[in-house]
């Protein structure tokens, strides 16, 4: 059995050796949280927070447990919910970029 991580470093070294870890951690769900978790953070914002600034901004309401499933990474949020979060956070855009499917080359 492999020694259990201990630290930051060992963690994602861990991960990196992992089936499919790779694949979970760039999914669209996994890169959302990020960005809205890191944005929320940046502006010293609670969940809570960003929930009365969605209703402000929108004029819609989400729960705190919509954006602890988004920053939980959770599949099945709606374009519209992340839509929503995101112009409440004042994003203005939102990349994405390519590469070729690994499974495609010969």
């Amino acid at each position: 059995m492999k020694k259990k991580p201990t630290n930051h470093q060992e963690l994602m070294a861990f991960i990196d050796q992992t089936p499919k870890m790779n694949e979970f951690m760039e999914s669209f769900p996994v890169q959302m949280r990020n960005l809205i978790f890191d944005r929320r953070i940046q502006l010293g914002w609670t969940q809570n927070e960003l929930v009365q600034q969605v209703k402000k901004v929108t004029g819609h309401s989400i729960t705190q447990t919509t954006i602890s499933r988004i920053e939980g990474g959770t599949p099945g949020i709606t374009s519209d919910t992340y839509d929503k979060v995101l112009q409440t956070l004042g994003m203005k855009k939102v990349a994405l970029d390519f590469e070729e499917n690994p499974s495609d080359k010969s």
